[in-house]
């Protein structure tokens, strides 16, 4: 009976949330994958599907909605940075699986992926 039980919770548990293109560590300069995270300005950023984190600030990642233009999503995230709570709507496009562009308040950035 307990063997029932388990295979029926297996059976009933989510499958695992598919992992983003943009998910990982990624760096504005790639001599900064080096560098750990939140310790120094010259570092990578890290996401993932349901988080972002940068230097100073960091962010629960609330929507991301796939659009029409090839690997770009709509992403609005609840951040924290420098005490200040504030909401981001941005755009990441991933290019190749190694470059993310970040277009956010009309400015975009280019990260490289760290290996």
């Amino acid at each position: 009976m307990k063997r029932i039980a388990v295979a029926l919770l297996l059976f009933a548990t989510p499958a695992a949330a598919e992992i983003p293109p943009w998910a990982g560590y990624w760096a504005a300069d790639p001599a900064w994958c080096a560098n750990t995270n939140g310790e120094v300005p010259e570092a990578p950023i890290y996401l993932a599907d349901t988080e972002f984190r940068g230097y100073e600030n960091g962010c629960d990642i609330i929507s991301a909605a796939p659009l029409a233009a090839g690997d770009a999503w709509d992403v609005n995230m609840s951040c924290m940075g420098e005490g200040e709570e504030y909401e981001n709507d941005l755009i990441l496009m991933v290019e190749n699986g190694t470059t993310l562009f970040w277009w956010d308040e009309g400015f975009m950035t280019h990260f490289t992926k760290c290996q």
